[in-house]
């Protein structure tokens, strides 16, 4: 049957008065929120070049999509910059490697999953309504050099951004935005909600905190309904003195180019450390894929129908820490220049993985502190000095299996040689990584420790 990827992702930020009292109640809440932070990074050049490769094929062959990884970068690159959300496209591949990296290294163990872009979005609508040095902060820890590219810019880059991933006509199931959710009790000024819905989409919601079973219920059915149900339950409570919640969430169902087909999916080992051995259902195929063998991995390009990819990432036995700390633009480029189309015989553990996120904590390391402190200047949302965000929550849900929607239809076996193909295995720890071409933009990232968790 066709191979649906469905992911979810939604990002929380609660804003509320600043009182040192209440403050550190919330904090700790926060902190109760969680669990996967990341580094940050040179995605969009990861994807950029994770998918530049791909995407400069694409943009010339059309039948070609998603093939060629390994391409010259650099034609491609210039030959579409003056798109706004190609502008902003270098520093959120850099944001996403560098995001990826600190959440491994806060999560040196476990399974985890983040969209990048939809944080680097959140972060830039906050911005709206930041000021002085906490404006600075967020611009600098997304990575926006600003001698190099405006704030006029940098919102123009998003809004076009958001405006591509909802595209009714695109093959990708594809949905992103924002909302905010409005304490009665407070005034948002209009000019911020003006800016907000016109450069971010952003939908507003008048909400009652104070009944915070009513405000929490408001908030996790608008997530769920905008993530096809994949994220059910956001939030367990609310602060019944926030101003507002910030949600953004990203949705994508995609269907590989070459399903893999249900029949030959079959259990077997897979091998989460030297003592540790799982069973886990193997998805196989052979076929045509880019791939590169390279000293420290083994890398395979995945395409999507409709402008999108996967690289799946197999470091070799004992250098998974290195690869995973090393991942950024220039070993994507690395990889895709070695790569080479050829048949494989190709086994992929069907997984599940979701994961919360403090980003509090996270983007503290990025140097986004003010905002979640007293020091906060978010003057431009409330009129008011006195505001901080308490809460910073990414939620991310990826799901690889078989199941699809539409009735499988049978598959034409691709011309095989002589020579048995090779044997790529994802039977032990591997990075994945979603590149959407027309945005130029990660739109997920992740570790695979154990399958089966």
């Amino acid at each position: 049957m066709k191979i649906l990827l469905i992911l979810g992702v939604a990002l929380l930020f609660t804003l509320a008065f600043a009182d040192h009292h209440k403050g550190g109640h919330r904090d700790h809440k926060d902190d109760h929120d969680h669990k996967d932070d990341h580094d940050h990074h040179d995605d969009h050049d990861h994807h950029d070049d994770h998918d530049h490769h791909d995407d400069h094929d694409h943009k010339h062959h059309h039948h070609k999509k998603g093939e060629d990884h390994g391409k010259k970068h650099h034609h491609h690159h210039h030959h579409n910059e003056s798109l706004p959300c190609h502008k902003i496209a270098p520093y959120n591949s850099k944001f996403s490697f560098d995001l990826y990296r600190q959440v491994a290294r806060d999560h040196p163990s476990e399974n985890f999953v983040i969209s990048p872009i939809s944080v680097s979005t959140a972060f830039a609508f906050l911005s709206l309504g930041a000021k002085a040095e906490t404006h600075s902060q967020i611009m600098e820890g997304m990575g926006f050099n600003r001698s190099e590219i405006s704030k006029q810019e940098v919102n123009e880059g998003f809004h076009h951004l958001l405006h591509l991933l909802n595209e009714a006509d695109r093959e990708l199931q594809l949905s992103g935005g924002n909302a905010l959710f409005i304490s009665k009790e407070h005034k948002i000024l209009q000019s911020f909600l003006d800016e907000a819905k016109k450069l971010y989409h952003s939908e507003a919601f008048s909400t009652d905190f104070k009944n915070t079973e009513e405000a929490k219920n408001q908030i996790n059915s608008y997530v769920e309904k905008n993530t096809q149900g994949k994220i059910a339950k956001l939030l367990d409570s609310v602060d019944q003195d926030a101003i507002f919640v910030l949600i953004n969430y990203i949705y994508f169902r995609g269907k590989w180019e070459n399903p893999f087909d249900e029949k030959f999916t079959k259990e077997g080992d897979f091998h989460v450390n030297r003592n540790t051995t799982v069973k886990v259902p193997f998805m196989s195929r052979t076929g045509m894929y880019k791939v590169a063998f390279a000293d420290d991995a083994t890398v395979v390009s995945i395409p999507y129908k409709g402008d999108a990819n996967a690289l799946f990432i197999l470091p070799e036995e004992g250098k998974f820490s290195e690869v995973e700390q090393n991942f950024n633009k220039e070993s994507i480029m690395k990889w895709k220049n070695s790569m080479h189309k050829r048949l494989i015989d190709l086994f992929l553990p069907k997984f599940s993985v979701s994961g919360t996120i403090n980003l509090k904590e996270t983007l503290r390391k990025f140097g986004v502190v003010d905002v979640f402190s007293d020091n906060a200047d978010l003057s431009g949302i409330t009129g008011d000095a006195n505001a901080k965000i308490s809460r910073a929550v990414h939620q991310a849900v990826l799901s690889v299996d078989e199941r699809g929607t539409e009735a499988a239809g049978t598959t034409a076996l691709e011309a095989i040689p002589m020579m048995l193909p090779p044997r790529v295995r994802y039977d032990r720890p591997f990075i994945f990584s979603l590149y959407d071409y027309k945005t130029r933009s990660v739109l997920f990232t992740g570790r695979i420790a154990n399958p089966q968790q």
